[in-house]
């Protein structure tokens, strides 16, 4: 919740997070599958309760400098909800099977009346879908990287209802992008850290950029 504070500090249009799910069915903000990494714990997130999770530091990657705990996606819509920034969810399954999480998602996104500010997206484009078909009044997006062929993907989009891909920004280029334009599917890009890849995203003309910089990006729109 500390990053997501220093986020509207910072005057970032939005923040990108994602969604688990625990053992006991209630949905957690959380980078990685594995505790290990940002919190030191063994175990996977769905290996414990909402309660546990919460209670479980997760400053590992900063020295554990900060006190801050792993958030439930509840008090992350409490938070959302008295701002006006855009929130894009990523749903989690890509490694993970969470059984019903997308509709879960969706129920707490309606619960707080966030529909008008935020985006789903998923590396496992059945998600996407499944979101898309619950709430139609959502943008989604297709998450990918690391494909070698990634012509027509704004095609495919298009063609599935949906109205952004969130592609890394390696696999872009000007085809890519044109292929955009004509089929007036949008394109948000990660992670875009350096000014170079920020000016080229500029360039193209990109609907949103994902990065870990926000004062560095805003700065470069005039904004900062």
């Amino acid at each position: 919740m500390l990053a997501f504070q220093k986020a509207l500090e910072a005057g970032a249009d939005g923040v990108e997070l994602d969604v688990h799910e625990s053992s006991d069915g209630q949905l957690v903000v959380i980078h990685d599958e594995l505790l290990v990494r940002t919190t030191g714990r063994e175990g996977s997130v769905s290996d414990f309760t909402l309660k546990e999770l919460t209670g479980i530091k997760a400053s590992k990657t900063m020295e554990d400098r900060f006190d801050a705990c792993i958030p439930s996606f509840e008090e992350y819509c409490d938070f959302a909800s008295k701002n006006r920034m855009l929130t894009n969810i990523e749903i989690k399954t890509n490694r993970s099977w969470y059984r019903a999480i997308e509709k879960k998602t969706v129920e707490m996104v309606h619960a707080f009346h966030l529909e008008d500010r935020v985006i789903f997206s998923s590396f496992n484009w059945l998600s996407v879908v499944r979101v898309n078909e619950l709430a139609p009044e959502i943008p989604c997006g297709l998450l990918y990287e690391g494909q070698q062929a990634v012509r027509h993907l704004a095609y495919q989009a298009k063609d599935l209802g949906l109205r952004y891909l969130h592609p890394d920004f390696t696999l872009l280029d000007d085809e890519a992008v044109a292929e955009c334009g004509a089929t007036g599917v949008g394109l948000n890009v990660w992670t875009v850290n350096d000014r170079e890849r920020m000016s080229k995203l500029m360039e193209w003309k990109v609907d949103g950029v994902i990065s870990n910089y926000p004062d560095m990006c805003l700065q470069m729109l005039g904004r900062g």
